[in-house]
């Protein structure tokens, strides 16, 4: 967590996969190496990271018949291949071998975050609108009927970002934007959290500048400065400070 990924990488590999090896621990070897390959995620090794998923976790988990391990997995392979770039790919693993497994599982919540998952493909590919569909239409009642009030925040923020994105912006669409984000501006506040209070309050305040409604501009871009320096993230807070004297300027 601090950066520093080749002791890490040491630790696990000399100090810690070892003993459960002499143990014959084979399940935690496995989580061990999905430790491993998240390093090499995190270090940019994304064909090595897929060779150690693949090759010596995936199939521990396949031998021990743990499904839910497997899913995870394969959505783990999926983020691969996401950043690599092969969005076809990550789309089929996604739906054709992550996603059935939460549905016979019942798993709503895992359900309703691969539905996300898939839809972050779809912007990537560029069919907002296909985007759009997952989150509305299939993810947002799941998130509803689980209560889960941090995946609405988040997934609120998403269809806004998307719908942000879009060309041609219709007026209709910018005012669901504007109903969305305040919605969820509304609830992380309520969750008292500050990282999520600094970039919902950061992008809605800088939509309201777009509309000329500078003094609530000035009202939730000040409550985000806060939210930002509360985690010392001071870099962000200095530009949201930026936008805040902007609006207080055109008052």
């Amino acid at each position: 967590s601090r950066g520093d990924l080749e002791e890490a990488f040491r630790v696990r590999t000399e100090e810690e996969l070892p003993v459960y090896e002499r143990l014959g621990d084979v399940r935690e070897i496995a989580v061990t190496k999905g430790k491993l390959a998240d390093i090499l995620f995190s270090r940019g090794d994304l064909e090595e990271a897929f060779r150690v998923r693949t090759e010596e976790q995936l199939p521990i988990f396949e031998r021990l018949g743990d499904v839910r391990s497997i899913a995870v997995t394969k959505g783990k392979l999926a983020d691969i291949l996401f950043s690599r770039g092969d969005l076809e790919e990550a789309f089929r693993v996604r739906t054709e071998e992550q996603l059935p497994i939460f549905e016979r599982l019942g798993d709503v919540r895992s359900i309703a975050v691969t539905k996300g998952d898939l839809a972050d493909i779809l912007a990537a590919r560029g069919d907002a609108v296909g985007a759009l569909k997952i989150l509305q239409e299939e993810k947002r009642p799941l998130m509803e009927k689980l209560r889960d009030e941090d995946g609405l925040v988040h997934l609120l923020y998403q269809i806004s970002a998307i719908r942000l994105g879009l060309e041609g912006l219709t007026q209709d669409n910018f005012s669901e934007v504007v109903r969305d984000l305040t919605d969820a501006f509304k609830r992380v506040q309520k969750l008292g959290r500050p990282d999520g209070i600094g970039a919902i309050g950061s992008l809605l305040g800088q939509v309201f500048l777009s509309m000329h409604a500078f003094e609530p501009a000035l009202e939730v871009l000040l409550i985000a400065e806060a939210g930002f320096r509360k985690m010392n993230w001071q870099e962000k807070a200095d530009q949201v400070a930026e936008l805040a004297r902007q609006a207080r300027a055109q008052l």
